[in-house]
């Protein structure tokens, strides 16, 4: 199907082509305006297409890279958004979309009880402070991007500035994770991962290592209820 669907739509670009650049009488006009309506009403068809089989793709490739499933109530834009950011500042993927799982379960409304907000849960004046030192009014985001912004310039941050300490690369992961979900502060008194357990299970789940069997599981239902939707 999706081959005859290529086809067509090569032939209807080469005919466009002829169609645009060849002489016609008034009859034959007549026939390729009909033509050239058909060719646009098969172009977006194949545009719409393409672009559900390229979703599908990159939600596929996200969820087996961080065993979490993607959820349908949040905008494709931002997982996208989120898993080209995540590439620029060097950062895993896997790391990044465990982070939102965990702070907010992707629901960008959600505000915890010491007032972090949205999809990153960031602290107001963490945000705010980010948000005058980035110039992110310059780049052209609506909310939810500009969190996910702040929140992944953070962490990479939190872990140049452990590093740069004299920790290893892993350990300096952890401390950054640390560092994120309770502050810098306390990782800093504590002289490590503070002893609250939502912070130390918060570590150990983003940097859980693969092959989770409940992913597996919950992924395959997730697959067959849409099989079950389709038919």
């Amino acid at each position: 199907m999706i081959m005859k669907k290529s086809i067509l739509f090569l032939m209807l670009l080469f005919s466009s082509f002829l169609f645009n650049n060849t002489p016609v009488s008034n009859a034959e006009n007549s026939d390729n305006n009909e033509i050239k309506t058909i060719y646009e009403r098969e172009k977006e068809e194949y545009m719409k297409m393409y672009q559900e089989i390229y979703q599908k793709s990159l939600i596929q490739q996200i969820e087996f890279e961080s065993e979490i499933i993607i959820p349908d109530y949040i905008e494709f834009k931002y997982v996208e958004y989120t898993y080209n950011l995540a590439n620029q500042f060097g950062l895993s993927s896997r790391t990044v979309f465990r982070l939102m799982y965990k702070e907010s379960s992707f629901v960008d409304t959600i505000k915890s009880p010491v007032g972090a907000e949205g999809l990153m849960q960031l602290m107001p004046e963490t945000r705010s402070t980010y948000y005058d030192l980035l110039r992110v009014d310059t780049l052209n985001l609506d909310k939810n991007q500009e969190d996910i912004y702040i929140g992944m310039y953070l962490l990479k941050e939190l872990q140049s500035f452990w590093v740069e300490r004299g920790n290893s690369e892993k350990y300096s992961w952890k401390l950054s994770l640390a560092s994120y979900n309770a502050g810098k502060g306390r990782v800093l008194k504590y002289k490590g991962i503070p002893p609250y357990k939502e912070t130390m299970d918060f570590v150990i789940f983003i940097l859980k290592p693969h092959s989770n069997p409940v992913f597996y599981a919950n992924i395959l239902d997730k697959n067959e209820n849409k099989i079950k939707d389709n038919s």
